[in-house]
């Protein structure tokens, strides 16, 4: 059975989601008014110096997606007995990137789809990184269900020892 590496499938993810923020923020005006009509815990919202437009928002699916594939990160890092190493990329880009966000709609004073942000930095530096230490095959073909596997097996085998 053919499968994408966990980090394939991540960034395929997220390139889709990259081009459907990018659409319905900047071409519809759809997003932007669910965001600020719908009355949920599904958004932070950030102070600017503006009265006219005292907050700027940035919705919880910009932040937990991305956030998913920064703890893949980490879990590749686990895998392969490592303290953080890719993760420290993959969350200084996350960082960068929502910081990046903020800056952007303070100074346009405008909507922003938050991905077209997050995203490349998340990627970037990642691969950056990665391409650093020449472990690109190992990333790519990392797959979460085969390291989730190995754990389980390591769990039975070290319980079967005691």
């Amino acid at each position: 059975m053919l499968s994408l590496g966990s980090f394939k499938t991540g960034a395929i993810l997220l390139a889709g989601l990259f081009v459907y923020d990018i659409f319905w923020v900047f071409f519809t005006p759809v997003m932007v008014s669910v965001a600020k009509s719908f009355d949920a815990p599904i958004k932070l919202l950030f102070p600017t110096g503006d009265s006219t437009r005292p907050f700027s928002m940035l919705g919880l699916g910009d932040i937990v997606i991305p956030g998913i594939f920064v703890a893949l990160a980490l879990r590749f890092d686990v895998s392969r007995g490592k303290q953080g190493q890719y993760f420290r990329s993959a969350f200084l880009g996350y960082t960068f990137g929502v910081v990046l966000t903020i800056v952007v709609m303070n100074w346009f004073q405008a909507a922003q789809p938050a991905l077209l942000y997050i995203v490349p930095a998340v990627i970037g530096f990642l691969a950056a990184h990665v391409i650093f230490n020449g472990e690109i095959k190992p990333l790519l073909e990392f797959d979460e269900s085969k390291a989730s596997q190995e754990d389980e097996d390591d769990k039975v085998s070290s319980k079967k020892e005691e």
